[in-house]
């Protein structure tokens, strides 16, 4: 189990062999330390599924990893933004042709097509369409394109930019 979560730490899609079956937060923790204090629950999928989840700790994800969990069961591991060793964003590996493309956003914007659902493979990948750039890596249990999207896909919603500020204070 450590040779997989090292490679999903590392964003490593093209070399993903899968998420392990049973896997659980204990053996999440000793690969990627988990943030006690940052956690939160969110819906997965389009059945907009209850779940838990809780960060985890990555110098790879810029944007944070949630592991996603029912009862200590990891559901889908979600890292968003990965970078490089200088902290340069990655470019998304070809996979070959994905089984679904679904929208994924990039701060306020939908990106048409953006999420790239390999469910043969046990990952999706959200993608800048205009410059490859790779936007998060989503790891999941073997599954379907359509079952990703109905029941495991995490919810990401765009930005709203005037909501944002009125909540920092930033109303003028």
């Amino acid at each position: 189990m450590r040779a997989e979560l090292r490679c999903f730490a590392a964003a490593d899609a093209a070399g993903w062999p899968g998420l392990p079956a049973g896997l659980a937060l204990e053996d999440v923790a000793a690969v990627l330390p988990l943030a006690e204090d940052v956690r939160g629950e969110g819906v997965l999928g389009q059945e907009r599924r209850p779940a838990a989840w809780v960060g985890a700790e990555s110098s790879t994800y810029e944007g944070g990893v949630r592991v996603w969990h029912e009862g200590g069961r990891v559901l889908v591991l979600e890292g968003r933004d990965p970078v490089d060793e200088d902290g340069a964003p990655l470019a998304a590996p070809d996979l070959g042709r994905p089984e679904a493309r679904l929208d994924t956003v990039l701060g306020p914007l939908v990106l048409p097509g953006g999420e790239r659902v390999y469910a043969a493979r046990w990952l999706a990948l959200r993608v800048n369409p205009e410059n490859g750039l790779l936007l998060g890596v989503l790891a999941f249990a073997p599954t379907t394109a359509q079952d990703y999207r109905a029941r495991l896909r995490p919810e990401l919603q765009p930005m709203r930019l005037l909501a944002e500020l009125a909540v920092a204070g930033g109303r003028r």
